[in-house]
């Protein structure tokens, strides 16, 4: 492989760093990681922060694991845990949100590329079933899932949220899925979400060219429901999600399941395609090196 990185040395140290610092707009406070108290109604994974409130989870991203809320298999295993639990006790619905200042920066390209480096074939078909599992997880979960986007949704981050039911965004948010760049396909059902709710052209502009949105736009374009003020924003979602969490709970999932009746199938089939394409390159000797090479780029670039 024509490269000169060192997958476990420095080098991808201060590669990593430039590479979070390219991919988000302020700088992420890990102290406020710390910021949820442990009582009965709200207990920590090792990524996540779960609160059981008063008719709906509350999940919080704040990996540990991985920087900047990215995906990795095991933070996706504890979100699905979380969801899991949620779908069977007396949750009405389920708020997902981040602590931080960057919502979810997509799958840990790190942690992928070295593992990769281990054994393509093998490693590149782990990651593809822990993606398909993830995204099978928030296509077939009944009740309500509405997201409360505080900053940065990006790749993974964001194909996932027309998976959701509701989507509020704080202004300081964005979006991007810049697959191309990074030298993958589309995942998250986004090549057929994208399309349906924005249109082909504007999707095309996103999964093929990496376009940025700003919140605003991103609401114009309907991935997002609605816009809050950063210094409400807190205060607004949890308004909002009380008045949801006051409706009966039968009527909410009713509601859901109809809105939803016809797309579980074709959402599962096109999980199952993006996963198969997304195995195929990242198991394939072009596949890794395209990745190695962006890296390399943004490594350069420090």
């Amino acid at each position: 492989m024509a490269t000169g990185l060192a997958v476990n040395g420095k080098g991808v140290t201060a590669g990593k760093r430039k590479f979070i610092d390219d991919r988000r707009d302020q700088p992420f406070d890990k102290r406020l990681r710390f910021s949820v108290r442990q009582t009965e109604s709200a207990y920590r994974y090792r990524d996540s922060v779960v609160r059981k409130q008063d008719g709906f989870t509350h999940i919080l991203l704040s990996t540990k694991s991985s920087e900047n809320n990215s995906l990795n298999p095991e933070v996706m295993k504890e979100v699905q845990s979380a969801l899991n639990t949620a779908a069977a006790d007396d949750s009405k619905l389920v708020l997902l949100s981040a602590v931080g200042s960057v919502f979810c920066c997509g799958l840990d390209f790190i942690y992928f590329i070295r593992r990769l480096t281990d054994d393509r074939k093998r490693e590149s078909t782990k990651m593809a079933e822990a993606i398909r599992n993830f995204v099978n997880t928030f296509i077939q979960f009944k009740k309500p899932i509405i997201v409360a986007v505080n900053g940065p949704a990006i790749g993974l981050g964001a194909s996932i949220l027309p998976l959701c039911d509701v989507v509020w965004a704080n202004e300081k948010a964005w979006f991007q899925t810049p697959y191309t760049t990074f030298g993958q396909s589309p995942d998250g059902c986004s090549t057929v979400m994208f399309p349906k709710i924005m249109g082909g052209a504007s999707a095309n502009e996103m999964l093929l060219s990496g376009r940025k949105l700003t919140a605003q736009e991103a609401c114009g374009k309907g991935l997002v429901s609605q816009v809050f003020w950063p210094g409400t924003f807190t205060q607004e979602v949890m308004v909002h999600i009380k008045e949801l969490a006051s409706c009966n709970p039968v009527v909410l999932e009713e509601s859901k399941a109809l809105v939803r009746c016809n797309m579980r199938l074709e959402l599962e089939q096109a999980n199952e395609r993006e996963c198969e394409v997304l195995r195929r390159i990242w198991g394939s000797a072009q596949g890794m090196d395209s990745m190695l090479k962006y890296l390399q780029r943004k490594i350069d670039e420090f």
